[in-house]
């Protein structure tokens, strides 16, 4: 019986398949986005993808913050002042001179006088960008006014007319137009987070507006906007000439703070805040080119310049009377390459 028994068995452990093993699951593809089980080479590409996508998205946010504020600069400049500009060439590959204008009004009036009076001049063949500031009481013939200051030109005949005055004056093409306002210098300055200069000049306890004084010691300054506004409008301790080298010293810092390499990654805000607070004929393009002229070019000290003059009044009026010989002088020196 028990012998049956082992035989049965036998046999139904014969007749019984052999276990098959189990198999592994199939392995599921990774997603692109995945990190599971990713090499080097895995991460290398995705960090470049990020990157990527990071920098298109700076470039396109950027440009169309500095396309709205361009927008604003333009409505500022007139249709008669346009015409007035003589067309530009290349500015990438030309000189080009652009007229800064830097105005004031003053109580209970609504037309402003030009108080600053530069031309910038880019010229990428020589590697330079290079200034020239017009003191605002210099004795010109203004078109259907007769003698007058040129900071006149701006209240008598707008921005066209102070452009003809310029031209007329230095006998160079004018390319482009800015306008800014002392409320707009504040505000850009402001907006900048302040603004490093160089102070030519020591001033101290000097009479201000409001029965106020200032004082600015000689060296590096870091200046917030109402320090800068000051260090630009002041002048009752000195003339209209260290009061212009001041003007082309600030300008030179805002120029010097919005091209940092630590200010790239904020660069197209802060060159939108910039452009808020000025009026130009420049559209989007030529800023950028001016942008990158700025990063690129070099700003020698010695090529600031102040057209020279003598003070001295006239029927009662201070002037300052310009010396042909000296300003042509300076004038060859301006365009020199």
């Amino acid at each position: 019986m028990d012998g049956l028994k082992a035989l049965t068995a036998g046999a139904a452990a014969a007749e019984r398949p052999e276990p098959v093993p189990l198999a592994d699951p199939p392995k599921l593809p990774r997603r692109w986005w995945s990190f599971r089980g990713m090499g080097a080479w895995g991460w290398t590409w995705r960090a470049g993808v990020v990157v990527a996508l990071g920098l298109v998205a700076w470039g396109v946010f950027g440009f169309l913050a500095i396309q709205g504020a361009v927008g604003q600069a333009n409505s500022r400049i007139s249709a008669n002042a346009q015409q007035a500009l003589t067309p530009a060439m290349a500015m990438l590959s030309s000189p080009q001179n652009t007229l800064i204008i830097g105005s004031d009004a003053r109580p209970g009036e609504t037309r402003s006088r030009a108080d600053t009076v530069m031309i910038m001049r880019t010229d990428p063949g020589a590697g330079k960008v290079k200034w020239l500031s017009i003191p605002r009481d210099f004795r010109v013939d203004l078109p259907g006014q007769g003698t007058d200051k040129i900071n006149a030109a701006y209240y008598l005949q707008g921005q066209k007319g102070v452009i003809t005055a310029v031209r007329d004056l230095t006998g160079l093409p004018i390319h482009h137009i800015v306008t800014i306002n002392f409320t707009g210098v504040k505000q850009m300055v402001d907006d900048l987070g302040g603004v490093t200069v160089n102070n030519p000049t020591a001033l101290k306890n000097c009479q201000y507006t409001g029965g106020t004084t200032v004082s600015f010691p000689r060296g590096q300054l870091d200046l917030n906007g109402d320090e800068a506004l000051k260090f630009v409008r002041v002048r009752k301790c000195d003339d209209d000439f260290h009061r212009a080298a001041r003007q082309q010293t600030l300008v030179v810092g805002i120029k010097a703070k919005l091209a940092s390499l630590t200010n790239i990654p904020f660069a197209p805000w802060n060159g939108a805040a910039a452009i808020r607070a000025i009026g130009t004929d420049m559209g989007t393009s030529d800023l950028l080119k001016l942008g990158w002229l700025q990063w690129r070019l070099t700003a020698d000290p010695a090529d600031r310049i102040v057209l020279s003059g003598i003070p001295r009044y006239v029927n009662g009026i201070s002037y300052v009377i310009g010396e042909p010989n000296l300003n042509e002088q300076q004038m060859a020196k301006f365009v020199r390459r």
